[in-house]
């Protein structure tokens, strides 16, 4: 026979709240769904987190061409190594989020395969929507079993405007080219032969990470209800126990005894706080929805 109970673990005399054995099943199911949702957030902020290092990389390097002469052949080694270092660590956390996406849906929809299998679907949606996508997908392959991101670089820079309105402008652009990629003989012969000679890979990344976010808005509603229910049913639960305990739920645990003592040593227990979904809650409401962001840039003009 088993027995089910809500307390604090803690040294002092607490109340304890006993439970039936489908509510504690329930408060379990509850606690894994918001764990694999927060593992969705955590992953999705590292995948933005890198695109973030790399556009501030991108504006670094820009202000030390405005400000310093650096023109040797060292200095665009250097320069061509940290923008490879940076897109790497982006394709290998859209790798991370694409691999594990599906475990992490399926768990928020209660292991139902079929809601697994429509994410999965999203990001086949966005390969067939963008050239960006399908050809940084070959590229992240290519990194993965044979050679670098980034083959060439420029840095181009222009006058704009007229008179007192006349501005110096520098770009950086950063390439992947059809040659360099040409001796990888397991490169997508299909992405290949669509590609041009070379693609700006600022661009192409930019198109990339917003099609991620399509996908990731598109999780998010598709796990919504569910993950919404289950922090409704811990939040119930520690409202319950806040009742029968004047006010106190700090440090709850839902356990099973073999014995109807809830002093009895717990065969099963977990933390029923919230403290760690709260950071979920941040993390969907930092990282916002951006499909467009191919076509935003940054300006350091004063004018």
């Amino acid at each position: 026979m088993k027995y089910f109970f809500i307390k604090q673990m803690i040294l002092a005399q607490t109340v304890a709240l006993k439970i039936d054995e489908p509510e504690f099943e329930k408060l379990k199911s509850s606690r894994e769904v918001l764990l694999s949702a927060k593992a969705i957030e955590e992953k999705y902020d590292l995948l933005v987190s890198n695109f973030l290092e790399l556009e501030k990389e991108i504006l670094s390097q820009l202000a030390q061409k405005m400000i310093f002469v650096q023109d040797s052949y060292q200095h665009f080694y250097e320069l061509n190594s940290i923008l490879n270092r940076r897109v790497v660590n982006l394709l290998t956390s859209t790798k991370l989020y694409y691999d594990q996406i599906e475990k992490h849906v399926r768990t928020c929809m209660k292991d139902q395969k079929k809601f697994g299998t429509e994410a999965k679907s999203y990001f086949s949606d966005e390969y067939d929507a963008h050239f960006e996508y399908r050809f940084m997908e070959a590229l992240r392959n290519h990194v993965q079993h044979y050679g670098l991101a980034v083959h060439s670089l420029s840095l181009p820079s222009k006058w704009v405007g007229e008179g007192e309105q006349k501005q110096l402008v520098n770009q950086l652009k950063i390439f992947a080219t059809k040659d360099e990629l040409s001796q990888d003989k397991e490169f997508k012969k299909t992405i290949f032969r669509e590609m041009p000679e070379k693609v700006e890979l600022i661009k192409a990344i930019r198109v990339y990470v917003g099609c991620f976010s399509n996908v990731h808005k598109r999780i998010r509603e598709l796990t919504q209800a569910n993950v919404s229910s289950s922090r409704s049913n811990i939040e119930a639960l520690i409202y319950r126990y806040k009742e029968a305990n004047s006010g106190d739920a700090i440090g709850i645990y839902a356990y099973m005894v073999e014995a109807d003592d809830s002093t009895a040593k717990p065969i099963e227990k977990f933390a029923l706080f919230l403290d760690w979904d709260n950071v979920r809650l941040h993390l969907r409401e930092k990282n916002h929805y951006f499909p467009n962001i191919s076509q935003w840039h940054i300006s350091g003009s004063c004018l």
